[in-house]
């Protein structure tokens, strides 16, 4: 560009003389054609547009490499995928699943991208790896690790009723064989965490409902009751403990005694429920797909 054109266009720039006249107009032309064609050019363009196709994340709402590595290990532990409201009790490398969390369309992809990438894990169903019949998701990451670590002294049973006449179920219960009345009924609190934080009418519905529960279950007689809460179930080892301790429970109310609490079967073993297959834990059972 010439330098007396520069010059003319700083001169009336700070003078404030009118830009509409048709040579300066041109001259503003002239400066943007030749500082786009000076940082970009035809090859920088060419090259961007390669980048661009191959680049897998194309927005900020989809998971980076490293959620779906995140969400691969988590769900390795719990034989389930998690539900996008564990993610804000897992920490800081969740934070951004925890905002994906917030849109079902951004986590639908979230599951959708995991199953690519990890096709060989678990995916998202209301039915658990033994066939059996879930009414949540939660439910079914409870149910995955609870139907593992059950005794033969034990049975696991789906929705027990609790009375006779009434519609008052459990999720879970922990039964003597051959007995329909359970020893300990486990309820999954699948919507909030232990620290009963509501941000929704409905998660405060799921706090009522169970108040009426914990109401029933303290009169005497009655089975004793295990609250398992989303960020229990947001960290592996806990949600283990707890339902180990509900085993233990179940087992003492056998009359055999705590001391006697029978041994919990193997801490993560395969999937398939009490077939006799047993896979070690450090082998994972999941690869990337090249």
């Amino acid at each position: 560009m010439p330098d007396h054109l520069s010059i003319t266009f700083s001169h009336q720039l700070f003078t404030g003389q009118d830009f509409s006249c048709p040579v300066m107009t041109y001259r503003i032309f002239i400066m943007r054609y030749q500082t786009s064609r000076h940082h970009t050019g035809s090859h920088s363009v060419s090259r961007a547009i390669r980048r661009l196709r191959h680049t897998r994340r194309l927005s900020p709402w989809d998971a980076t490499d490293e959620d779906l590595q995140f969400m691969a290990a988590l769900t390795e532990r719990l034989g389930a995928p998690p539900v996008s409201n564990m993610m804000r009790y897992c920490g800081p490398e969740a934070q951004h699943l925890d905002q994906l969390g917030e849109s079902l369309g951004d986590w639908r992809r979230v599951l959708e991208a995991l199953a690519r990438h990890y096709p060989d894990l678990p995916r998202s169903s209301s039915q658990a790896s033994d066939g059996t019949t879930l009414d949540s998701a939660p439910e079914r990451i409870v149910w995955e690790t609870l139907v593992q670590m059950v005794p033969d002294e034990l049975e696991l049973c789906c929705h027990p009723w609790l009375e006779e006449g009434r519609y008052l179920r459990s999720d879970f219960g922990l039964c003597a064989p051959d007995e329909e009345t359970p020893l300990v009924c486990i309820e999954v609190m699948g919507m909030l965490g232990s620290d009963r934080i509501c941000r929704a009418d409905v998660e405060e519905t799921s706090l009522d409902r169970l108040a009426k529960k914990q109401d029933w279950f303290s009169q005497p007689g009655r089975p004793l009751l295990r609250v398992i809460w989303l960020d229990m179930m947001a960290h592996p080892d806990w949600l283990e403990a707890i339902c180990s301790e509900a085993i233990e429970a179940a087992v003492a109310q056998l009359g055999r005694g705590r001391e006697k609490c029978v041994s919990v079967k193997g801490r993560r073993p395969d999937r398939v429920a009490r077939d006799g297959k047993q896979r070690s834990l450090r082998t994972s059972r999941w690869q990337v797909r090249e």
